[in-house]
């Protein structure tokens, strides 16, 4: 921009009543210039041109439990070649992607394998090994190469089996699978390699404290807290004589919602009442069949209940 505005001030104006020499001159100069200008547009646009990474950036952004999992990484493709023990040595520090080093951020202390982890950004390595992978949390989140790299600024260490998939990934990827509760599979799929990290975190520790206090007072749960609190009760295997009590507190002001009929009967079920059971899976049923668009999922789950309760 700067070079055309240049340009176009350099560029010499009519004088009045010129003899047809200086018109020549200044027709020539005009040209000249005007070439050179072209020249510099051209030459600034194609400084702002953008192209395609040969490995594209991916992101991952995963909550598990009450924890959020963050990971920016670059993803490069298999191409034909070999990968681990080829384009990917054994034995040596690798970035875990390509262009610049993996980052990952955890909102709140997790574990990674049997290593926990403060909440923060790191940089992600691995070691790659035939039979054994060595992953790494690393302190710098801004450190751009496996060659910046130094053991004493590793944050944790974990080792891993990797496995075999049956089908070859040719794009790199970094995912969170299994994610169930307070826990998940943090997994790196390349060609037919799986590299499998169990992640978890302490939520669900933190929320039964909170969940025992209050079942220790006097104060009932509002009904939506009472509907949740039963609810992680009966996915979490805990006290279900409680879980049931909550529920009772929460269908008190909804009686017609169909959800809670169906998670008083799994609580039921699981109390082992089932007479009760099928009772409120039968209510749940009939609510659902009132409605002009019953979820018929709800309904035969709810039948099995009953059928498993004869």
């Amino acid at each position: 921009m700067l070079l055309g505005l240049t340009c176009f001030n350099q560029i010499p104006t009519q004088r009045p009543n010129p003899d047809p020499m200086m018109l020549n001159t200044l027709s020539r100069t005009s040209v000249t210039f005007a070439a050179i200008c072209f020249l510099g547009s051209s030459l600034f646009a194609q400084e702002k041109m953008q192209f395609p990474d040969a490995s594209q950036r991916g992101f991952v952004k995963q909550r598990v439990g009450l924890t959020d999992v963050e990971i920016d990484y670059a993803r490069p493709n298999k191409n034909d070649r070999e990968i681990f023990g080829g384009l990917v040595p054994n034995g040596k520090v690798w970035r875990t992607g390509a262009n610049a080093a993996t980052r990952i951020k955890f909102s709140d202390t997790v574990k990674l394998g049997d290593q926990e982890i403060p909440a923060g950004e790191y940089a992600l390595f691995t070691i790659p090994n035939a039979n054994e992978w060595t992953v790494i949390v690393y302190k710098d989140p801004k450190i751009q190469s496996a060659g910046d790299y130094k053991q004493e600024n590793d944050v944790a260490r974990v080792t891993v089996k990797p496995t075999t998939l049956p089908m070859a990934v040719e794009t790199f990827t970094i995912g969170l699978a299994d994610v169930k509760g307070a826990s998940a599979t943090l997994h790196l799929d390349w060609d037919k390699t799986r590299v499998p990290v169990k992640l978890a975190t302490d939520d669900i520790e933190q929320v039964s404290k909170q969940l025992e206090t209050a079942a220790s007072g006097t104060t009932p749960l509002d009904p939506r807290t009472a509907f949740q609190a039963a609810s992680f009760y009966y996915d979490n295997n805990k006290d279900m004589t409680q879980a049931a009590k909550w529920m009772d507190q929460a269908l008190e002001k909804n009686p017609n919602a169909y959800f809670m009929h169906m998670r008083r009967a799994q609580i039921q079920a699981k109390l082992g009442n089932k007479k009760e059971a099928a009772a409120s899976a039968q209510k749940t049923i009939d609510i659902l069949k009132a409605d002009t668009d019953p979820d018929e999922a709800t309904i035969k789950s709810a039948q099995e209940i009953i059928d498993s309760s004869k």
